[in-house]
């Protein structure tokens, strides 16, 4: 799996090209086109699609889907009703996500997981609405629900952390794995989504669970709407 070094090396080689792009750019190096960004943003934007297209890969999905980014340099464009860092918009089929700088401004954003702005953060957050585009590409004829798709988005944003920001999550939320699929709601959810984020991923990590439980998701056999 590449990581966010591998990102100065593609930085180099858009630096030139890119600069501040007005019409949207296809990536290199993963099979998405992205607009609104200036070369940073572009370059994580590319990597996050491209590493998350692996991992996926590994957990069952077909990634060979073509991905519409836009990158947002104010929380407030975004058609949330309220100001996040990002989202899939599923009627459109394109994730928007805001970039680095308005992130790392962090006025209107909170602070997610109650840890400070940082690339690392940010690049996860990325990683994390690009596995809604793949699970929506997945699943377009399964009644998915909601928690189903934030479990296995959060599920893939943990696994691509680097593993210190992982962990300070994991010791600064310490809440035990979900215990039955009961337990994973939409109502916890929207209590505490860091909680329900630390639950899923420990409830994932569990030797019963795993790429089974995702595949178990993917068939309707877990967190289906009735």
């Amino acid at each position: 799996m590449s990581t966010l070094k591998n990102i100065f090396g593609l930085f180099l080689l858009l630096t030139c090209s890119v600069a501040v792009a007005e019409e949207p750019l296809v990536c290199p190096n993963a099979n998405a086109t992205v607009s609104g960004m200036d070369t940073a943003d572009f370059v994580m934007v590319c990597e996050a699609v491209a590493d998350t297209a692996k991992l996926m890969s590994s957990l069952g999905f077909n990634t060979s889907a073509h991905l519409e980014i836009e990158i947002l340099d104010d929380a407030s464009r975004s058609l949330h009703p309220i100001p996040i860092i990002g989202l899939f918009n599923a009627k459109v089929r394109r994730v928007e996500i805001v970039d680095y700088a308005t992130h790392l401004a962090g006025t209107r954003l909170g602070r997610p997981f109650g840890l400070p702005p940082s690339r690392e953060l940010h690049y996860s957050f990325i990683v994390h609405e690009v596995s809604h585009a793949y699970t929506h590409e997945n699943t377009r004829f399964t009644r998915l629900s909601t928690v189903a798709h934030e479990y296995i988005a959060y599920v893939v944003q943990f696994s691509m952390m680097p593993a210190e920001l992982r962990e300070s999550i994991l010791d600064r939320i310490d809440v035990p794995a979900f215990t039955c699929d009961e337990e994973i709601s939409e109502v916890y959810l929207n209590l505490n989504p860091s909680y329900f984020a630390v639950k899923s991923w420990r409830h994932f990590i569990k030797l019963e669970n795993g790429k089974a439980y995702i595949n178990a998701i993917l068939n309707g056999e877990h967190l289906c709407d009735e």
